[in-house]
């Protein structure tokens, strides 16, 4: 009797531990951090809860701007991978030309963008309640663009490990990223 009862004791750990892990990794979600940034090629403007960067249309150009991603759960996350479109490669609009971070020299919270020293993206952990400021340049697409028209995208896709659990989410930039443009265009 004593057997079976530290059996079922040991069942009921296990199966409560497993749970816990699932729950945890599972429900573990990254969020926009407390600032963004972008160069003197682009305005920023707010209309009531929107913020919204804006970049004139450029085919074959590429713009850079900064946003962070903030680690608001108690684990620790290993951030692998950042992309702008998370579909198939050939379905993206906008490509990567570089990503880059700026790595806190210190245990110090503040957010800073640096283009100038901001390093090559790579493997990072990210500890809780802290934010990675990253600084992404993307090539714009030579497509056709209607009058008035634009290419936009609010979020980042993320690949990250939350204890030992990769997990890839859509996070927020706290910010829309509008191409614009007035006049329109027509490949050649």
């Amino acid at each position: 009797m004593a057997r079976r009862r530290r059996l079922l004791v040991a069942a009921t750990l296990a199966v409560a531990l497993c749970t816990g892990y699932l729950s945890a990794t599972i429900g573990h979600r990254l969020d926009h951090g407390s600032s963004w940034w972008h160069g003197a090629d682009a305005e920023s403007r707010t209309e009531g809860l929107r913020t919204e960067v804006r970049f004139a249309f450029n085919p074959g150009g590429q713009v850079t701007f900064g946003a962070t991603i903030r680690n608001p759960r108690p684990w620790p996350v290993t951030i692998t991978g950042i992309a702008v479109n998370d579909g198939p490669a050939d379905q993206h609009v906008f490509k990567i030309a570089r990503l880059a971070a700026n790595h806190a020299a210190d245990e110090s919270t503040a957010v800073r963008f640096d283009p100038a020293t901001a390093a090559p993206f790579r493997s990072i952990m990210l500890g809780a309640g802290r934010e990675l400021p990253v600084l992404v340049t993307i090539t714009m697409p030579d497509v056709e663009m209607a009058s008035g028209s634009g290419l936009y995208f609010e979020d980042l896709a993320v690949d990250y490990d939350v204890l030992g659990l990769p997990r890839h989410q859509r996070v927020p930039m706290g910010f829309r990223l509008l191409v614009h443009s007035p006049n329109g265009y027509v490949p050649r």
